[in-house]
């Protein structure tokens, strides 16, 4: 069973300004969302679980695996971190030569059902960064899903999606969750994965540099606004 686990875990940037201090977590197959206000630690905690940034304290284990402890190739074959920003990820003059970056990198295959869900075959021979907003962010999310990782860690996934990329998007989540995926997601808008039926949420309790976790069903409008979320009340509900 895939399992994500943070162990004593402290992360930032500087060791005397932890964004989250001590936190304790397991994470099991299924999908959780990260929540907390613009700068709280969101973007920071992916990149410390996927390894890209070192904690300052404590340790983060992927399948029993620290996973600062191996070589960035493998990690990348452990856990898929996709960009808030997707242009930030690109490298590579054309999106065919983009997506098949990681394959080269890992020495993995391509899922061809998770490459073809998200990208129109038309845009193989564009410029990424040349790309709509929309498109960017569904040829990021290829780009680093298509090798099937057991853990995607998803920055803000939704964002520059029309509808169509929503019910995309949608879809590939629950292929990862029927598949014994540990998917972790950001979001501002937290009604637009009640129909997505999330395990648990993660919220950052800035002022007490806190990481609390719990059920899905008990993320309340209360504790949206406490940590600077849009509650479900004022968002516009959109059926996925």
């Amino acid at each position: 069973m895939n399992k994500v686990r943070g162990v004593d875990l402290s992360i930032g940037y500087s060791p005397g300004k932890p964004l989250i201090e001590d936190a304790e977590f397991t994470l099991g197959p299924g999908l959780h969302v990260l929540i907390g206000a613009n700068g709280s630690g969101k973007s920071t905690l992916l990149k410390t679980i996927a390894g890209i940034i070192k904690p300052l304290k404590g340790s983060v284990e992927v399948n029993s695996v620290n996973i600062h402890d191996i070589r960035r190739r493998e990690a990348v074959r452990l856990v898929g971190y996709v960009w808030q920003n997707p242009f930030h990820g690109f490298i590579e003059a054309t999106v065919e030569r983009e997506i098949s970056f990681i394959t080269r990198m890992t020495g993995a295959r391509v899922n061809g059902e998770i490459l073809y869900r998200l990208v129109d075959m038309e845009l193989m021979d564009r410029n990424p960064f040349t790309l709509s907003g929309g498109e960017a962010r569904r040829v990021a999310l290829a780009s680093v899903l298509s090798i099937d990782q057991p853990v995607w860690l998803l920055d803000e996934p939704f964002s520059d999606l029309d509808y169509n990329g929503y019910l995309i998007l949608a879809e590939l989540i629950r292929y990862g969750v029927k598949n014994g995926k540990v998917i972790v997601m950001t979001t501002h808008i937290v009604s637009l994965l009640d129909p997505l039926e999330p395990n648990t949420f993660l919220l950052i309790d800035r002022g007490r540099r806190r990481l609390l976790k719990g059920d899905w069903e008990d993320l309340t409008d209360d504790l949206l606004l406490g940590a600077g979320i849009i509650p479900r009340r004022i968002s516009c509900g959109i059926t996925i």
